[in-house]
């Protein structure tokens, strides 16, 4: 392992060498942000590079700057009634030309008023709606940050108010302790199940991510509160785009790393009108790092492969339309029959498991015109995931017999359509509507010993609609002072089950540096399908079973934010806020009991709870704080702290921790790069990340029992009550990128854990030795990586 360590840093130094003066091509489109019409005559700058750049858009809102120096640059658009905007960290590279779609907000003229004008925050997001709990991210955050391998959800653990799911080997997203199964995907506009490889029917996330940080465009994160178009969740949102392919010259991406051996096309489809293609693949390449002695914590190697694509028509008679889509697929086989006989007698429980999963989305974006103040945009998308499991247990002879036997799949067909009309600089309104058919098809059987044959634990394959309306107003009273209020409808067929959701924020900037925001938003969910069609057996003579859950009602959240922004310099800002979230109608057990669907997704297996009733209650409260540099002059640097609680009543009416209450994140990452080469067109980069965060709750074993029963018997009246030991992990990453005059290179080396902490994942009953065995964390995890431009 340490030969591997040190000749990838050797690699990487061996690159320093002489280059020649390189430039390339910066090119895009100025629009309205309301109305998506270009803008002609905006003035674009590059403003940091030996020299300045600059060109005007033209009558279709483009523009093209010429023989742009290499490295990071800063981009400035200025229009005559338009507030300025600056995109920084624009990455110019010799091998890809840089294309931006820019996008700027109109002034609001006010006669006799002191306008203030507030300093760029280089994290707000993209969409205007969202004035508290959210920011956007750029691709090159998630590809620069230490320890997260490109992948957009470990991106996001480094946020505040946001914690892992206390898995190293996978990417769940907590928010302010809530369950990850509230957080809501939307992709180009279509509302998809959990895309990533090896998902469950219990979680939402996965050990890879199916998402292609080099197919993505900036998007947006929301951790509370979010506007009315999100819907149908009660924690937070990932909001992504996909970026068009160039439509003018033919590029090409080849990489290797964490996520796969990956080939990336794009180019021109028909020049003349703008449109375009991009594609990418990728195959698993976890069996070259096994044979490199690097250990992923498992018996098993993953095998997994996806494909993304987005075909581009930005200029037909019809409007702009793009199909784009997203699919995996992955198994894995965890066999103790394969281990040695010196482990495998260690084993209380031997198993073979064979586990797979699918996932995928397909969908049509259309927008149109509709005059020169509004547009109406509508997204057709079918999506799907579905995994199977079978599992064997084996006698100490390692024979086997059928255990378990599990295939679950949920599908969607959704119609997302919208209209914005902007009826000036300080009035704009949007409605839209989202309808979908929602799938769910389940087959789980067992072995029970005591009755000596397999018994249906569940089956089912059903569908049902989901119906959901929202309207947003948006009033920009000042330049100073922005309201934002809308309603959100849901509507259920299955149980003609209703949730109607104001929301409203508030945004006062004080002076140029200094903001203050309120936030407030109602979140109605659904529960998950396999809950609704959980079976109770009503009858054991005649084997009656009935849906005892169908009649739930969506679960509520009632989200109140306050919030701080503070600008330091141009360059840094602080970033406080407080909140208190009620939830209500939780599903809990009709009899007492521990149990509440807030826990969902704390252990990664379908949960099959029947007799179920909406009376359960929690809370969650929290501050959180980010102090945070922007890159600049080489270096970056980000910390955030939360502090929260989380608790939940079951039926037993005993408040509890929730499975999610670590109380408490810290992060620290830092990052810097040096020019490096004869003209200093290449790069060397470091960066670097800490998190100490408390440990995971757990449901304690009791010890005596166990040991009189022979099985884990657990104390489930002090349910979450402990937590195991805090956590910490130090991540690095160092990486070189060369530029040529065709091509560029990149090497890196993605380090997670380097010291080899030793955090622990769980503990469990060993049957055979009657005492608690402790699992830990993957350790050390080296990730060589390479990626070329051409």
């Amino acid at each position: 392992m340490k030969r591997i360590l040190f000749s990838s840093l050797f690699l990487l130094l061996a690159f320093l060498g002489q280059a020649q003066d390189y430039t390339q091509i910066v090119r895009g489109t100025v629009i309205d942000k309301d109305t998506k019409q270009p803008l002609i005559g905006a003035t674009v700058m590059v403003i940091n590079d030996t020299k300045n750049y600059g060109a005007t858009t033209d009558e279709n809102g483009k523009f093209k700057i010429e023989k742009v120096h290499l490295g990071r640059k800063t981009v400035k658009v200025t229009y005559l009634g338009y507030e300025d905007r600056v995109l920084s960290d624009v990455i110019v590279n010799s091998a890809k030309e840089v294309i931006l779609n820019i996008e700027l907000l109109e002034k609001v003229m006010q006669a006799q008023e002191v306008v203030v004008s507030a300093k760029s925050n280089k994290a707000q997001a993209n969409n205007d709606l969202i004035l508290v709990s959210g920011r956007s991210f750029t691709i090159d955050q998630a590809q620069r940050y230490a320890g997260g391998f490109g992948d957009p959800s470990r991106m996001a653990s480094s946020f505040a108010g946001v914690a892992g799911g206390g898995n190293d080997q996978r990417n769940d997203i907590i928010i302010r302790g809530n369950s990850p199964m509230g957080l809501l995907w939307r992709f180009e506009g279509a509302d998809i199940p959990n895309p990533n490889h090896f998902g469950s029917q219990g979680a939402n996330g996965g050990p890879v991510s199916i998402l292609n940080s080099n197919m993505l465009a900036n998007s947006d994160f929301m951790t509370g509160a979010f506007p009315s178009e999100y819907g149908n969740a009660n924690s937070g949102v990932f909001d992504l785009k996909m970026r068009a392919g160039n439509n003018e010259k033919r590029e090409f991406i080849g990489q290797i790393g964490f996520s796969g051996l990956e080939l990336l096309a794009e180019g021109p489809i028909n020049k003349s009108k703008g449109s375009s293609y991009i594609a990418s693949y990728r195959y698993s390449t976890l069996s070259f790092f096994d044979a490199m002695g690097i250990k992923f914590g498992a018996s098993g190697i993953p095998a997994y492969q996806d494909l993304s694509f987005k075909f581009n028509f930005p200029q037909t008679k019809l409007g702009a339309i793009s199909f784009f889509g997203m699919g995996g697929i992955s198994a894995t086989k965890l066999l103790d029959s394969k281990k040695d006989a010196t482990e495998f007698n260690k084993l209380s429980w031997p198993l073979d498991v064979d586990y797979a999963s699918k996932m995928g989305v397909l969908g049509l974006s259309h927008s149109v015109m509709m005059g020169k103040k509004s547009y109406i945009k509508t997204v057709l998308s079918a999506s799907g995931e579905s995994n199977t499991a079978r599992v064997d247990t084996l006698d100490y002879n390692k024979n086997s017999f059928y255990y378990i036997n599990r295939y679950t799949g949920n599908t969607r067909l959704s119609l997302h359509s919208y209209y914005n009309k902007k009826f000036n600089a300080q009035h704009a309104l949007k409605i839209g509507i989202i309808e979908s058919r929602l799938g769910g098809n389940m087959n789980d059987s067992m072995y029970v010993n005591e009755l000596g044959r397999y018994f249906t634990r569940l089956d089912f394959d059903k569908s049902t609609y989901l119906s959901q309306t929202y309207v947003n107003y948006n009033y920009r009273v000042t330049e100073n002072l922005t309201l934002n209020g809308g309603l959100h409808f849901n509507y259920l067929v299955l149980n003609n089950t209703t949730s109607l959701d104001p929301r409203a924020s508030i945004r006062y900037q004080i002076n140029p540096k200094q903001a203050i925001s309120f936030g407030y938003g109602k979140h109605g969910q659904t529960q998950p399908l396999i809950t609704y069609y959980t079976q109770t057996l009503v009858d054991t003579l005649n084997q009656v079973y009935a849906e005892t859950n169908k009649k739930l009602g969506m679960s509520q959240a009632h989200h109140f934010v306050v919030g701080y922004d503070f600008m330091v310099t141009e360059n840094t800002r602080i970033k406080a806020e407080a909140y208190y979230q009620n939830l209500s109608k939780l599903p809990v057990s009709i009899n007492p009991s521990y149990f509440s669907t807030i826990n969902f997704g704390a252990d990664f297996i379908p949960v099959y709870q029947d007799s179920l009733v909406n009376k359960g209650k929690g809370y969650n409260y929290g501050l959180e704080l980010t102090v945070e540099r922007f890159f600049n002059k080489g270096y970056y640097y980000l910390a955030t702290a939360s502090l929260y609680q989380s608790k939940y009543q079951g039926s037993d009416m005993v408040w509890r921790n929730t499975a999610f209450n670590g109380n408490f994140v810290l992060n620290g990452l830092a990052g810097k790069e040096w020019k490096v080469g004869g003209n200093k067109n290449n790069v060397l980069a470091f960066s670097l990340k800490v998190t100490y965060s408390g440990g995971r709750r757990f449901i304690p074993i009791d010890e005596t029992a166990s040991k009189q029963n022979g099985y884990a018997v657990y104390d489930e009246k002090n349910a979450y009550k402990d937590r195991q030991q805090d956590y910490f992990r130090t991540d690095i990453k160092i990486s070189f990128k060369k530029n040529s005059k065709r091509f560029t290179q990149e090497w890196a080396l993605d380090i997670q854990n380097v010291f080899n902490t030793q955090n622990i994942l769980n503990q469990t009953w060993n049957t055979k030795t009657l005492s608690m065995d402790t699992n830990y964390q993957i350790g050390l995890f080296p990730v060589p990586f390479y990626r070329i431009y051409f």
